[in-house]
Formats: C-alpha cells, structure tokens, sequence
C-alpha cells in the first residue's frame, strides 16, 4: 500500500503543479510615489538639515536600538505617505512593532506601500492579510509562489518545475517617509536584526537619508512597485474573513508590541556621536554628514536569468567592482557572505597587481547562519592569503568581549550581516548586496556609492572596532600552504590550525550535503 500512497501523492502533486499560475489579470495602472513637500513636517525637517548645495545629507545607524528607533520616528511622523521594501519582514516582536506604527500611520490618512518579496510569506501572511485589511495600505509582493503558499515546503515542491523563476528573489531593503528621508543597508524586519533574538544576532548598518538621494531612492521604488513581477498580495492570498474581522485579528496578533522597542534616552549617543532620531527630529535641523550619493538597483526582470553568466553590465555588483577596480591604495570590504568567484577572485588580484590593499572581513564558519555559504568561500581562502588579501572573520565568542556588543548579545550567538565597502578611505558602499554569486547573479539589490571622506572615516571606525575586538586573523603556515586563525583568548593570543569552535553537526552537514550544491546558488 505504501508505494500506491507515494504514487498517488505524486500524482496529486504533479496535477496541482500543473494547475498552478500567477494571476492573468492585474492592474497595472502605475503608481508614483509623493515627493517631499514643506507642507509636510518631515519635508520641513530634510529641508532644514541639507542646505542648497549641500546634495545628500545622510547619518550612520550601526547600533540596533538607534536604527529601529530611525524607522519608528520616521513612520509615527509621516503625514503623506511611507513606501516600504523588504526582503523580510517577519512575524515576530519586530514585525509587530513596525506594522502596528505603519497602521496608525495609516489611520493618520498617510498612504501605505508595502511591498515583500514572497519567499518568507508563508510565516507572515497571516500578518500582512490582516494589515491590508485598512484603509490607506496596499501590499504587493514580489515573484510570488502560485500554490502551496500554506507552508514553505509546499510552495517549493508545487512550484519545483518553475525553480527557475521563483529562485530569484529581491533583496532589496528600503523605507521611505513622506518622500523626505528614506532609510537602506543591511537589516531587515526580524528579531536578529535588532538584537532581539534569544537564539543569534546580527551586527549590522543602515544609512539614514535625506537630500537628493532620496528622490532617486523612491524612484526605485517605483520601478518595482509598478514591475510585472509584483502582484497584489490579495490576488495570490484571497480574503477569507471580511475587513473588521481582519482588523480584530490583527490587534491581538500584534498586541505584544505595544510598548516594545521604547526610543533610546533623548540624550544618549550612539558610537559615533549621534543622538536618537526620535529625539533629533524634535530640535532640527538633524546632525548630518554630506556629499554626493549615487543610488541605483538591479532591474526587476533580473528574474528572468539575465544576470546568471556573470556579464550583466547593469547589475548592482558590476557596478561596485567598477568602484573596487578604481581604487588607487585600499579597499575595506565587510560581507557576511563571501564567495568570489572566478570574476571575483581575477578582480582582487588586478587590484592587488596595482598595489591596492585589501582586507576581507567576513564570518567564521562557527559564528555563519549560511554554513554552505562559508565552505563556498573556504575554497578560495588559501588562495586569497597567496594573494597577499588581508583575511579576517567573525568570531562570535570574541566579539562578546566588546563592551558594548556583548553586553547586547548575552548568551546568542553573533554574527556579521553588514555589507559595507570602502574605497581609498573615500568611496563608501551601502547597500543590501553580497559579495557572493546569489547576489552578483540571482537576487535584485540595492546599493548606494556615498562619496564622502567622513562617512568613509566612520565606517572604518566601526570596521576596526569589530576586526580588533571580535575577529580571528588569518595567516598562511610555513610552508605556506595551510590557514591558520589567530585569535584571543582572555587577553592571550591563541593560534588554531583548524577552523576554530566549528559543532560536530556543521562538519557532518557540510560533508554530506556541500558536494551536492552548485556555488551559484550561495
């Protein structure tokens, strides 16, 4: 009996796969986002704190509770409308905190934009049909599974013979208030980003903005909001309860973050000096660094494979290795995922040719949520070393030994989520891209090039506190054909010649199952 179930299964499988497609019919009337007026607050503000001339004011937001405080303030102070982009935005005490502002706001009259890409959906559907359910918000998503969308594991098993497609996400992350001062970089909505998280926790970055940018920035925002690979979120999840009952639901679902993530003292500052914006946007105009930025993404259709060969001039990568090409003396470069490539790997070594420095920081394959992602760049770590490539990864039992970051992770595990790359101490990238093919070839990014030699001295500033605090080095052993790490312990220097603290559980993963899978897909 039991082959005839399996069969049978597979049939049923095989039919609804067969049955499965998107919505033929959507209305693809555009829709543009509100620029920035004076007649608004936050268009007053972003006004007053970028001066004519001045192009893009803009402000570093390493620390969790300074970010999710940004964005809060940003929401509870919009009057027109917020345009939203993540990659996740999750069903947990974060996701909570951020919808239920993004309601009220709402029910202020500001217009609501949100828009997910589906690949996490299935945890927060619940979440996002309940939101949708008032007046003002719309929410889209993008490339979104055609069935099976109850549970992960089914929307890939029913959308198996479209793996083409829905392997392609959007990565992008992206808040915009009233078309006055957006926010972009690495986190996205979930508990990990902002030190919330009982299991791990990610160090991160975000860039506030305000000034020019910012329009090119919602710009963005449109070309994907308005993209044939967006669909509304009601025409892929119909409604099952009317709106009020929606509502109900969404009230108690999100009753847990009422008073969660309370803004930082008013006159506390963060590591570079910054106080809360909540505080600072009482007393403007806002402290502000300033100088040119140049934002740009990937164009939506890069779901239709155009980037996978590696050559698409278009592409958010493409263009930062132009800038890394560029650099005349050093180049910092902070991933949490590092795969090079063979593109990759010849650029490092042009730019190494050139008596360029470079230093790598990544995680440790201990310290790694994306284990496989780890082992795909061990493969080119005893190269890097030959190469003469600074090499440095995250650990997270060092990095606890910060006076400031281990008091935050207590007894989690930390890792590196920022994706920073600074050119000549001038040149600073920000941005959601990894330096890994997934990135560079699968996933749409946003990025920003900020030209600004103060912005590139914070970054830096940051970059060496992490690398001295919480890092092992990494150098060649004579004869020069095995790694070493070197790292500290309580105040001693300890030399590992494996990867240090590295479970039983990841050895015997990466053993059985790494050989099975393409490094495209890191």
């Amino acid at each position: 009996m039991k082959p005839l179930l399996l069969a049978a299964l597979a049939a049923m499988l095989a039919l609804l796969q067969g049955c499965a497609s998107l919505p033929p019919m959507v209305d693809r009337t555009p829709v543009l986002a509100i620029p920035a007026s004076s007649q608004e607050a936050l268009g007053r503000i972003a006004a007053l704190s970028v001066p004519a001339g001045k192009g893009s004011g803009f402000r570093p937001l390493p620390l969790a509770a300074w970010s999710m405080d940004a964005r809060l303030a940003l929401v509870r102070n919009a009057q027109k409308s917020l345009d939203i982009q993540y990659y996740l935005l999750q069903n947990d005490l974060t996701g909570h905190a951020l919808v239920r502002a993004v309601r009220d706001a709402a029910l202020r009259g500001v217009r609501v934009r949100l828009l997910v890409d589906d690949l996490y959906t299935a945890n927060t559907e619940r979440l996002l049909a309940d939101l949708a359910a008032y007046p003002n918000v719309e929410i889209r998503l993008f490339n979104p599974f055609p069935t099976g969308r109850a549970w992960q594991l089914t929307r890939w098993i029913l959308a198996a013979g479209d793996f083409s497609r829905v392997n392609h996400r959007m990565h992008n992350k992206l808040l915009i208030a009233d078309g006055a001062f957006a926010i972009a970089g690495g986190r996205n909505i979930a508990d990990e980003y902002f030190f919330n998280s009982k299991g791990s926790n990610f160090v991160d970055f975000d860039l506030l903005v305000a000034g020019e940018a910012v329009p090119r920035l919602a710009g963005i925002f449109d070309i994907y909001w308005n993209s044939e690979r967006v669909f509304p979120l009601h025409s892929v999840e119909p409604r099952f309860k009317e709106p009020p009952a929606l509502r109900d639901d969404f009230e108690k679902l999100t009753a847990d973050a009422v008073s969660a993530f309370p803004s930082p003292p008013p006159n506390a500052r963060d590591l570079l000096g910054y106080l809360p914006l909540s505080a600072d946007l009482k007393q403007p105009p806002l402290k502000l660094l300033y100088g040119r930025i140049d934002a740009f993404a990937d164009d939506p259709e890069k779901v239709s494979g155009r980037a996978s060969r590696g050559d698409d001039e278009t592409t958010v990568t493409t263009r930062v290795m132009r800038t890394i090409g560029e650099a005349k003396a050093e180049v910092v470069l902070s991933s949490p995922y590092f795969v090079p490539g063979k593109l990759g790997m010849e650029g490092l070594g042009q730019a190494l040719n050139n008596d360029v420095r470079i230093e790598v920081m990544t995680n440790s394959l201990a310290s790694n949520d994306e284990p496989f992602a780890s082992a795909g760049y061990a493969r080119y770590r005893l190269d890097m070393l030959k190469m003469g490539v600074d090499l440095f990864e995250i650990d997270s039992s060092q990095l606890k030994n910060d006076s400031l970051i281990g008091a935050a992770l207590h007894a989690t595990i930390g890792r590196s989520h920022s994706k920073l790359i600074v050119v000549d101490r001038q040149t600073t990238f920000v941005g959601s891209m990894n330096l890994d093919l997934r990135s560079s070839r699968i996933n749409t990014e946003l990025g920003m090039l900020v030209y600004s030699p103060e912005l590139a001295e914070n970054v830096l500033t940051l970059a060496d506190r992490v690398r001295d605090t919480g890092s092992f080095r990494l150098r060649l052993a004579q004869p020069g054909d095995r790694v070493q790490w070197i790292g500290v312990d309580h105040g001693v220097e300890k030399v590992y010649d494996s990867e240090p603290g590295v479970s039983l559980g990841t050895k015997l993963q990466l053993l059985l199952l790494f050989p099975f899978i393409s490094e495209s897909l890191l």
